[in-house]
């Protein structure tokens, strides 16, 4: 199968409910995945956290994405960067995990660098020629800010984060998640494919199965309605479920208030939101929570899931309390989840396994999947020709 021609994915390119799913070697390849990596991750808008994760001057995490390690950092000036975890004299890396610096040094030989990235101190180059630090900062990756969310771009000369958001605030602005607090974080690795794990996030039809201790009702007692929409402009999609009541906590459990001023989509009930490439947003009627299903290769997922609330949800006496409802309901999906994963990704790997078809529940399925294939083959000759004229 020759997975770079159009023709292998004639399928794939039919109305939803005439389309066949992607191939499985889309999922396994070696050789595909190198061609996500510098089609998508290295030209895409990439989520890499909040803006709450660095609150303060000199406060930092690093982050890893496709095998590029990054400081994320908020600098003495109070702005936020992105640098390459690198270190300008050999390249060691500089910084792990979270934590709060004045200045970054060096572990091996002790350049050291301003929370602006540039270049404070170097070790033993007094008899070196023509060094100019101004020529040896901290290498700075494109970086900018959406409702909260912190994203990077590897490619200099992309366009604008929002542009790449498009109309998405239309459906999200009245949650004022730019307001919210990260109260609660979890990274785990699994073993599957982005993509697969990604579709998971974008339809219902497993939710009765997968999620029958949790939240399976919701789609399970028939009683749901589901809607969803593509971005226009914007590279998201949006799965709407109508509720009066919050679907993060699990039923006959207590909550928080409802957010005030909802509008539009958001006061209908929970939005499911898929931002390209691998980030999901849920927002609820009470809070909000996100994931980054993040590749280490075609076969390893890195989940980074985080849970954000109110300021005034912070505040009440009983916030402790209500807080573990939310929690024990979110750690049990996750799980519930990344179990599937790791099941669905077996039968892929199963030399015997075809192709499928779409349900009319996948349609947000079917147009990633579709945009994938748009990134690293190219639109298809179809749309190729209506550009044209």
């Amino acid at each position: 199968m020759d997975l770079f021609n159009q023709e292998t994915y004639e399928g794939v390119r039919r109305p939803l409910r005439e389309a066949e799913t992607l191939p499985p070697e889309c999922y396994l390849s070696s050789e595909f995945y190198k061609r996500e990596v510098e089609k998508i991750f290295m030209k895409s808008w990439n989520c890499v956290g909040r803006e709450d994760f660095i609150k303060n001057p000199g406060n930092y995490f690093t982050q890893s994405l496709v095998g590029v390690s990054m400081i994320i950092m908020r600098g003495h000036d109070n702005k936020n960067r992105a640098f390459i975890n690198a270190c300008r004299h050999r390249g060691t890396p500089l910084l792990e995990d979270k934590g709060q610096c004045v200045h970054i040094s060096c572990p091996y030989h002790g350049w050291t660098y301003n929370t602006d990235g540039g270049l404070r101190t170097f070790n033993a180059m007094d008899e070196a020629l023509n060094l100019d630090p101004k020529d040896f900062g901290l290498v700075e990756v494109k970086l900018d800010t959406w409702s909260g969310f912190i994203f990077i771009n590897f490619d200099p000369d992309c366009d604008s984060l929002q542009n790449f958001i498009g109309n998405l605030g239309e459906h999200t602005d009245s949650y004022h998640w730019e307001d919210m607090v990260t109260v609660g974080h979890r990274e785990m690795t699994i073993e599957t494919n982005w993509k697969s794990y990604v579709e998971n996030s974008m339809e219902p039809i497993h939710l009765p199965l997968v999620h029958k201790k949790s939240i399976g009702q919701v789609f399970g007692d028939g009683k749901a309605s589901w809607k969803f929409y593509h971005g226009n402009p914007g590279e998201f999609s949006i799965m709407n479920t109508i509720t009066d009541r919050s679907r993060a906590v699990l039923r006959g459990d207590e909550g928080f208030d409802r957010l005030p001023n909802l509008s539009g989509t958001a006061a209908l009930g929970a939005q499911y939101i898929h931002v390209n490439p691998c980030m999901t947003i849920g927002g609820d009627l009470d809070c909000m929570w996100f994931k980054n299903m993040v590749p280490e290769g075609p076969h390893k997922v890195r989940n980074i899931a985080a849970f954000c609330f109110p300021k005034s949800a912070l505040e009440r006496p009983d916030y402790d309390r209500i807080l573990a409802n939310y929690m024990k309901r979110f750690y049990m999906v996750i799980d519930e989840d990344n179990d599937i994963a790791e099941a669905q990704f077996s039968g892929l790997k199963n030399p015997f396994t075809k192709t499928g078809r779409f349900s009319h529940y996948e349609e947000n399925v079917h147009q990633f999947d579709n945009w994938v294939i748009d990134c690293v083959i190219g639109p298809s000759p179809i749309e190729q020709q209506v550009a044209a004229e």
